[in-house]
């Protein structure tokens, strides 16, 4: 009985395209901390109206920097490690563990 010879063939790599570890593990960290935004009704919805009016008074005193005013008041969707939300937590007071769940909750809340 003959046998058949494999034919042999030659694969590339596109090393570009390979997932490392490190990057798997930053993408199943970012996933657990949840979306990269949300949107501002969203976030006020999960706040509370009475912790957001809280800061907004804060984010309209005139000694608050003019432009970060206006970043928060024309805001329409909040990027997580954005100056805009990085501002807004401090605001807010809240720490990093507690913006994350801010994400996660928010990302629940369906309009």
């Amino acid at each position: 009985m003959a046998r058949k010879r494999a034919a042999m063939t030659t694969a590339t790599i596109d090393y570009s395209r390979l997932v490392k570890a490190r990057d798997i593990r930053a993408q199943a960290e970012a996933r657990a901390r949840g979306p990269a935004e949300i949107s501002l009704l969203q976030a006020m919805i999960v706040i509370g109206e009475e912790k957001w009016a809280r800061a907004m008074a804060i984010a309209e005193d005139a000694a608050y920097p003019w432009a970060m005013r206006a970043a928060i008041r024309g805001a329409t969707v909040l990027v997580r490690g954005s100056e805009t939300m990085d501002t807004l937590a401090f605001l807010l007071g809240l720490s990093p563990e507690e913006t994350d769940r801010l994400f996660l909750e928010a990302a629940e809340v369906t309009l």
